[in-house]
Parts: C-alpha cells; structure tokens; sequence
C-alpha cells in the first residue's frame, strides 16, 4: 500500500529576493515562510512546498510539541513575563498606583487584575516606544537614515516592518527581547529604508552596523515563539 501524499502546506509569507535558489522556513509557532529568487512564479513556489510537504509536516508537528507547553497568560501570581531578555514572576499588591509596575518582579495592583492583559500591553508599548526611540536617535545621526514616522503596533507576526513612505513600525512585543536583539531589529527596519529588499546587498549593510546580527536573528529563531501575551 503506497503511503498517502500529505495535503499541501500553507504558505504564510513569500519573501523575493535576488537569490537563485529556494528556502523554506518552518517559525516557531508553524508559519511557512518560503524564499524564493525574484522571477519565480507562483506554481514553481507550490511545486517546491509540494515536494517538501512531509518534511514541512513533521517540522510543523515537532515544533507544536516543543511549544505545546505555550498557553495564554492568566495573570496568575508566580506566572512569567518576558522583558528585554529576562522571565519576571508577577505579584499582585494592594498600591493602586501606577496599577503595573516592574521592580525585581512585575508588580499588579490586585483592583486591576481583571485588565491585567491590557495593563501589560500598553506597558510592553511604551516601553519598546522609548528603546527603539532611543536606538533610531544614535543611527539616524550617524548613518542619516531618514525615518518619517513610527508606530508601535499589536503585530503578531512581524517584530517589525518599512512601509514605502519611510515609515517603521514595531510590535509591542519587542521589548521583551534582549536588548541587542531590539538594536538588530531597529538596525534591520532602518537599512530598509535605502535598501527594499533582503539582497546580499541588504545583509552587507547590516552586517557593517551589527556585525553580529546572526546571532540575534538566531535568538529571535530559538525563542521568539515565548515572546507572548497569547
């Protein structure tokens, strides 16, 4: 009896670039980001997801086991939080204000537990709103990127992005990567801004800002998937 074809993956994201061959990437949390050369067509892209489908399948499921364990926050006393790089336990006190507050442990006044989530997000926001500030202020003056606004945003899959008008937006979960890892993002959105693409090109003049990018690219690979209130 022949063994049954698995169904053909999902393709999350196609990334063109200058390159000649084709990757694929299985993230963390399942998504199927392929690679693929700039001329290529959409049926040459699905004939090589359809040739790897097994592989893709048995990543995706060892991948599911490791973080089976991920369940969303309760915002129970003792349970984690992440910042730049660090798990926190969180307590619950009676001080009302401020309601969240990190010192040693995230602090959380026990009248706002029910909003703790919210609570949390706008701190992570504001947060990763003043390092990635602080970060942009020390590159645009010495490299003269021109950035024309920034957002802070609840992006789930993307730590951050370019837009066409020189705009950079960062997910609120940023901050609670290690500090080298946000630099190499801010770092990777700001060379967006003189190069659109992921060319060598593009990696030469990270390289030439972050020398160790690929460590923190390999960070962001290992453990981004914990990086979440969800």
């Amino acid at each position: 009896m022949s063994k049954p074809t698995p169904p053909t993956p999902n393709i999350s994201e196609v990334i063109r670039s200058n390159r000649r061959s084709f990757s694929l990437e299985v993230r963390p949390d399942g998504r199927l980001v392929v690679r693929a050369p700039r001329a290529a067509s959409k049926a040459q892209i699905n004939a090589i997801v359809a040739r790897k489908a097994d592989w893709i399948a048995k990543t995706q499921a060892r991948l599911a086991k490791k973080f089976r364990a991920l369940k969303p926050k309760s915002f129970s006393p003792g349970e984690t939080f992440w910042y730049l790089g660090e798990q926190y336990p969180l307590r619950l006190t009676d001080r009302q204000r401020p309601p969240l507050d990190l010192d040693g442990a995230f602090t959380l006044s026990r009248a706002f537990q029910g909003r703790a989530k919210d609570l949390f997000i706008e701190w992570y926001r504001e947060e990763t709103r003043q390092i990635t500030h602080r970060l942009m202020n020390i590159y645009t003056k010495q490299y003269d990127f021109q950035v024309n606004g920034v957002r802070i945003t609840s992006a789930r899959t993307r730590w951050g992005s370019c837009s066409g008008k020189n705009n950079l937006n960062f997910t609120y979960r940023l901050c609670m990567a290690p500090l080298h890892v946000i630099e190499y993002v801010v770092v990777h959105e700001l060379v967006h801004l003189k190069i659109r693409n992921h060319s060598k090109d593009f990696w030469k003049a990270v390289m030439a800002i972050k020398p160790d990018y690929k460590q923190d690219r390999a960070w962001l690979k290992k453990h981004g998937a914990l990086l979440t209130l969800d």
